[in-house]
């Protein structure tokens, strides 16, 4: 089997991932011209029922065939790989389809009661049918991730991208012409297609590998009710973690545009200012995360790995990898964001002013990224219980920022709620994990080092910018190149002090 390092899987993730946050960038600024702030904050009042939906059905499915996959493959249990996947697709069809008759009962309610907001009835008629066959695809995601074969997946979330930006290109024009509502059901239908389309290149790639993969030995041989009731133990804590905080997130967000209303802004300028900060400077700070989603979702695998083969030393030193490198990242970014925000906002939105909302973002890089990764490891380690607790403590934290603070300060009252209580999840995980494995915490090169060196940025930056503006080049390059420009800077910084060390990388990356 085509198995790679925990590290080169990622980096393979990475890549793709930039692929696809590139797309997603041309799309979301597209789209944002096209339907505007308030069109923005429409689709945006969708997306938390979607991820409700979908991200309950299939995260618990997703890490339970990742984990049982790499056990078995570890043992050289191949026979069972298949077996898994097969019992996952089943469970998962089954309860998608629940879900579908569900939803379609109580659609109404949905859009005029939780919603409040007609305009999105028939972005949610249309996530209905497709809801199963978007699930389907997280039990063949689990299994090449279990594999650590990350290609498939890498290669099927480009082509989600390019037939969601194809499809929303292509009709966008019919669909503005006859309202802003069909227009923001356009963008939901290119969101469903894309997912079918992943679904529909990993079935290929999966249906091609299985003659090659094929296996004559019976080794540890697991019956399918066996299989079923381990995936099904497995995922539910799991599941039931994504469910309560996808519901908290959904109350979250619902919350948002009412408190700015509340605060004395027009429902209009409140989904204009909710647009602005989920549709467009959100995505923005979340971008670098494309690395530390890409650690969280090699992680589990990993470590499940590594644990039954009772290799401890290995686990910390992923675990210490993978913290280090995210809060080196939180640090760059929070600098780059605070050094550029008018510009990097102007760059991509320049309709819509975002730079202020950029900058206060800019303080949560560190505790955002970091968190994805103490995600990645309490899930490989098991802890799904505590990470549900330590998630809704961060919830409750937020949700009291948006009711008592968004109706004083407006959406500055949200992001001091964000760095609160990631910082406080944050110190709960990693509590967790230093009690569970006995990790040592390394507060020079994880913290110190990293936070003098975004002090550096901080104190430079506007001069590498400077010095870009002597070639009189484009407002738009000059930005990218002063960007790149300080996150080059930022990394022979870490080399010089220490931080990174250049053998270790290309060990880790499988160059010797």
């Amino acid at each position: 089997m085509g198995k790679k390092s925990f590290v080169g899987s990622a980096i393979i993730l990475m890549i793709a991932g930039f692929i696809v946050k590139i797309l997603g960038f041309v799309y979301r600024i597209y789209l944002s011209n096209l339907i505007g702030a308030e069109g923005m904050g429409l689709f945006q009042l969708i997306s938390p029922i979607y991820s409700l939906i979908i991200l309950t059905l299939t995260s618990g499915i997703s890490i339970a065939v990742s984990k049982m996959v790499a056990e078995e493959l570890a043992q050289n249990h191949l026979i069972n790989l298949r077996r898994i996947t097969a019992c996952a697709l089943f469970i998962i069809m089954v309860s998608g389809i629940v879900v579908s008759v569900f939803m379609f009962i109580f659609i109404d309610p949905i859009v005029n009661v939780i919603l409040k907001d007609s305009r999105t009835y028939y972005s949610m008629l249309l996530l209905i049918p497709c809801i199963p066959v978007v699930a389907a695809a997280s039990a063949l995601k689990g299994y090449f991730y279990g594999i650590q074969n990350v290609v498939p997946t890498a290669f099927s979330q480009i082509v989600e991208q390019l037939v969601r930006i194809t499809l929303v290109i292509t009709m966008a024009n019919y669909f503005l012409n006859i309202g802003l509502e069909y227009a923001c059901t356009l963008a939901t239908l290119g969101m469903a297609i894309g997912e079918i389309s992943n679904l529909g290149v990993l079935a290929i790639v999966y249906k091609l590998k299985k003659n090659k993969e094929h296996s004559t030995s019976k080794k540890g041989f697991m019956r399918k009710r066996y299989i079923v009731k381990d995936l099904v133990k497995m995922s539910i804590p799991i599941s039931f973690n994504r469910l309560i905080t996808s519901i908290m997130a959904a109350v979250e967000m619902i919350l948002i545009p009412r408190m700015l209303l509340a605060g004395g802004l027009n429902y209009q300028s409140s989904m204009e200012e909710f647009g602005k900060l989920m549709g467009m400077a959100m995505p923005l700070v979340y971008f670098p995360s494309l690395v530390t989603s890409s650690l969280a979702t090699t992680l589990v695998p990993a470590i499940s790995e590594a644990m039954s083969r009772k290799s401890y030393k290995t686990v910390n030193h992923r675990m210490s990898m993978s913290i280090q490198l995210s809060v080196i990242l939180g640090f760059i970014f929070t600098a780059i964001f605070m050094i550029f925000p008018n510009e990097i906002g102007d760059m991509l939105y320049r309709r819509d002013h975002i730079g202020e909302i950029l900058y206060f973002l800019s303080f949560t890089s560190v505790f955002v990224y970091l968190q994805q990764t103490l995600l990645g490891i309490m899930n490989g380690l098991g802890k799904q219980g505590v990470s549900l607790r330590n998630s809704v403590v961060g919830y409750i934290i937020r949700i009291a920022f948006v009711i008592y603070l968004i109706p004083v300060y407006e959406i500055k009252g949200y992001i001091i709620g964000m760095i609160v209580s990631s910082a406080i999840v944050c110190s709960l995980n990693i509590g967790t994990v230093v009690k569970t494995t006995g990790m040592v915490l390394d507060i020079r090169n994880w913290l110190m080092k990293p936070a003098i060196i975004g002090a550096v940025m901080l104190a430079i930056g506007r001069y590498v910018f400077y010095f870009f503006t002597i070639f009189k080049l484009n407002s738009v390059l000059t930005t990218l190149l002063a960007v790149f420009g300080n996150v080059f800077i930022a990394f022979i910084l870490l080399f010089v002090f220490g931080v990174l060390d250049k053998r270790e990388i290309m060990k880790l990356i499988g160059i010797k």
